[in-house]
């Protein structure tokens, strides 16, 4: 999948008008009372869209498809909030269609559905986002239907009716994100990498100017997609080992320094006593959602994903780990020392912290950010 996107699911805090709004946070889990044990995840969409007619006045697009991925099968229909120009552009629609994606907030409780064959399947579903492009439209008013005439049954009986208002309040939480996004675009800096047409958004701190999205530029044999996902790389950009690292950032950019990387989070976080005494700034830097259990608020934007990791064990085995619990970012080395240091963050993380890299873990794969400058 190519896309030459301009912001890959961001959401970032500009304003002093949108201030207040990540004054008060909250994750989609909490609604349920469940903090910290919702799941949230993409699947595919199979087959064609439905889309009704769209309504002007309200800004309304009434839409319907069907997930098959794993462990979910189901359709779906409801409505989305379509703002007016998006609509006007023309290219929605085509974007959904070659996007073919949804994302699902859901609790990881997958049940067993009939007697002769029996199905595992997860049922119990908090609510779904439909991504197009760089986009991700939360559905309201959402019905939910099975193929397993089980499943469907369970559905109706504890699901359907008794927790529809928590799902609508799950969906009235991604709707606030995706107004977030439109007034990011609106004020957001932007650079196209030349190399392959990639946008990128940037944010300026005390002078400098950052990636505040992950590096998505492919260099071959030494960057990944999480899991080999497309998707992945489209929200959270590539994974790099230390040799791909180097090389990740166009001309005129460059891996960041472990010395730039501290003076980027005191110039954020305006905290000049040393990063491990900042205080919990870590939830401001995480972007709403990309984590366990949801995330941020992304007060700096910065919009940081938990984009996982790639770890090499011996000579030949690979395994991607800790998507939705921890992302890592490379520094480069300063000067003639040869210590690499990362800058790392977890789910239940309070700060972004320095871990030392060894030698054999230069193989590994994380996620690159740019800084402005040769």
């Amino acid at each position: 999948m190519t896309c030459n996107c301009v912001v890959r699911w961001v959401v970032w805090i500009g304003l002093l008008s949108v201030l207040s709004w990540a004054a008060a946070p909250k994750s989609w889990d909490a609604i349920y009372h469940a903090e910290g044990q919702g799941e949230y995840t993409s699947a595919k969409v199979v087959g064609k869209y439905s889309f009704g007619k769209y309504t002007h006045y309200k800004n309304v697009q009434p839409v319907s498809f069907k997930i098959e991925d794993d462990k979910f099968a189901f359709s779906v229909s409801g409505k989305i909030t379509l703002p007016l120009d998006k609509f006007e552009s023309g290219t929605f629609y085509k974007e959904c269609k070659d996007t073919k994606e949804a994302w699902i907030s859901y609790f990881d409780k997958p049940m067993e559905f009939g007697k002769k064959n029996p199905v595992t399947l997860i049922v119990n579903i908090a609510g779904v986002d439909l991504a197009c492009g760089d986009d991700l439209y939360a559905v309201y008013d959402l019905r939910i239907k099975f193929d397993n005439a089980e499943a469907q049954k369970y559905w109706v009986n504890n699901l359907e009716g008794y927790e529809k208002y928590k799902r609508e309040q799950v969906a009235k939480l991604r709707q606030e994100e995706q107004e977030h996004r439109a007034t990011i675009r609106e004020n957001s800096s932007f650079f196209k990498d030349p190399r392959d047409g990639q946008m990128y958004r940037t944010i300026k701190v005390e002078g400098r100017e950052w990636f505040a999205q992950n590096a998505n530029y492919n260099v071959e044999g030494h960057s990944w997609c999480y899991e080999d996902k497309d998707s992945y790389c489209i929200r959270s950009g590539r994974l790099y080992d230390l040799e791909g690292a180097r090389k990740a950032c166009p001309k005129g950019w460059h891996l960041p320094r472990d010395r730039e990387w501290s003076d980027m989070l005191t110039g954020l976080t305006q905290c000049y006593d040393g990063v491990e005494k900042c205080g919990a700034f870590a939830n401001k830097l995480k972007a709403t959602t990309g984590w366990q259990g949801g995330g941020g608020t992304d007060e700096y934007g910065f919009s940081v994903y938990s984009s996982g990791y790639r770890k090499v064990i011996g000579t030949k085995t690979v395994r991607y780990e800790d998507m939705g619990e921890y992302t890592g970012f490379w520094s480069s080395q300063n000067g003639r020392n040869e210590t690499i240091w990362l800058w790392a963050m977890g789910r239940m993380s309070d700060q972004l912290v320095r871990q030392l890299v060894p030698s054999h873990g230069k193989n590994n794969a994380y996620s690159v950010r740019c800084i402005n400058g040769d």
